[in-house]
């Protein structure tokens, strides 16, 4: 989605190309050429790159403790909303590749830990419910707790902040950027080299300056490092959504925003010069000032796309008003054509997992009601449709048969 809307902007000003193929084979996303006064243009080859992290989100599962508990909680008969999940961090690896790590078990092992340490604080509390109680595992790698308290209606949880940058080389933004380097060295040696790196989701990004502490580092230091030891590259562009909130209650604005990053002076080639600095920031002003605005921040999307029925078909999503449950077509055709099996069918709509709503099918199945009307719901601002299906036909061949004879006791 990030190349469309970056593709779309460029495209305004001078002559742009999509994936030219280089002397070195690769075929970067931009060959753009920017026009310069006397009929002459400036030729600029670059890449597009979107960030998050998932990669960090894996290697610190705090998300996975926090459903663990939840689950627990639902499992013994207890209010999820009275429990609070912590979970400290430490600085891990040598300080040019340092990296912020939870304290909790590798995700390898995470099941067996909780299984045989927290499953059993869950049975013991159950027993005396009404006293607040902490579970507490501070020991080599672990420090983590979990705390029980009866007043509270709204649990949460907090941990130490593992996604900024305590190293200029270890972390999102950087391996991205570093990926990239062959996509551009075959680029001819006038041109001018590019990489675009875009939010999906990466803190460093959303924080910019805002991330850099006495030990951390904000996204431009770890550009500026990354453009000193690649030479071959000449820029990086920063795409993120800045976010403005006008106070409470009001509505949140969200904008573009672009922090274009050059080499050092003294590790600069000699491609890169005080006109082609000026010409370039010029085109990229005009080129993306008139992209719309964007509805909500990239991290609220990369989060949304993980839930069920969104995409390019509503899988998963379904809705239920009354008798009536309507479900996605396309999600619907791919299981028909066998595309998916019932078993990933059930599974995207959570049907499968028993603390999630009951499948409304079953529900009304095992009530005797069959199918009396399907309609096609068209949507216009979806790129899917829906199939919503009337329920309310009873019909006692579809009930179960009993023999009265079978209630009857034998008296002697």
């Amino acid at each position: 989605m990030w190349e469309l809307v970056i593709l779309h902007g460029l495209s305004q000003v001078g002559c742009l190309r999509h994936e030219q193929v280089l002397s070195n084979g690769r075929c970067p996303d931009v060959d753009w050429k920017i026009p310069k006064k006397g009929g002459d243009f400036l030729s600029v080859v670059a890449d597009i790159t979107t960030i998050s992290d998932s990669g960090l989100e894996d290697q610190n599962p705090f998300g996975l403790l926090s459903q663990e508990a939840y689950r627990l909680a639902s499992k013994v008969g207890m209010n999820p909303g009275s429990f609070w999940c912590e979970v400290r961090g430490k600085t891990v690896g040598p300080s040019h590749k340092s990296k912020m790590r939870l304290m909790l078990p590798e995700k390898a092992f995470f099941s067996a830990f909780v299984k045989d340490e927290i499953e059993p604080w869950f049975y013991e509390l159950k027993k005396k419910s009404e006293l607040k109680s902490i579970f507490e595992c501070t020991r080599g790698s672990l420090d983590l707790r979990i705390i029980y308290n009866p007043a509270w209606l709204n649990g949460g949880g907090s941990y130490t902040s593992y996604k900024v940058a305590t190293s200029k080389i270890s972390n999102p933004l950087f391996n991205a950027l570093k990926g990239k380097v062959k996509q551009l060295s075959g680029a001819p040696d006038d041109t001018l080299r590019l990489v675009i790196a875009c939010d999906g989701g990466c803190d460093i990004l959303r924080n910019g300056a805002q991330a850099k502490s006495h030990y951390t580092y904000s996204s431009r230091e770890i550009a500026e490092d990354f453009l000193r030891q690649h030479r071959s590259v000449d820029f990086v562009l920063l795409v993120t959504i800045a976010e403005f909130r006008r106070g409470f209650g009001s509505s949140t604005d969200y904008q573009m925003k672009y922090e274009l990053i050059c080499a050092p002076s003294a590790s600069r080639s000699r491609r890169v010069t005080v006109s082609s600095i000026h010409l370039i920031e010029e085109a990229l002003r005009d080129a993306l000032r008139d992209l719309p605005q964007p509805l909500r921040q990239a991290y609220h999307s990369a989060a949304l796309l993980k839930r069920p029925g969104v995409g390019n078909d509503l899988l998963g999503g379904y809705a239920m008003r009354g008798r009536e449950v309507a479900i996605s077509s396309r999600g619907l055709m791919r299981l028909l054509s066998g595309q998916i099996s019932i078993e990933e069918f059930q599974r995207a709509h959570g049907w499968n997992e028993p603390n999630s709503p009951n499948n409304p099918f079953a529900i009304h199945a095992s009530s005797g009601l069959m199918i009396s009307k399907i309609d096609v719901i068209e949507d216009e601002d979806s790129d899917d449709d829906k199939i919503s299906f009337t329920i309310d036909k009873f019909d006692a061949a579809n009930t179960p048969f009993i023999s009265s004879s079978s209630n009857k006791q034998t008296e002697s």
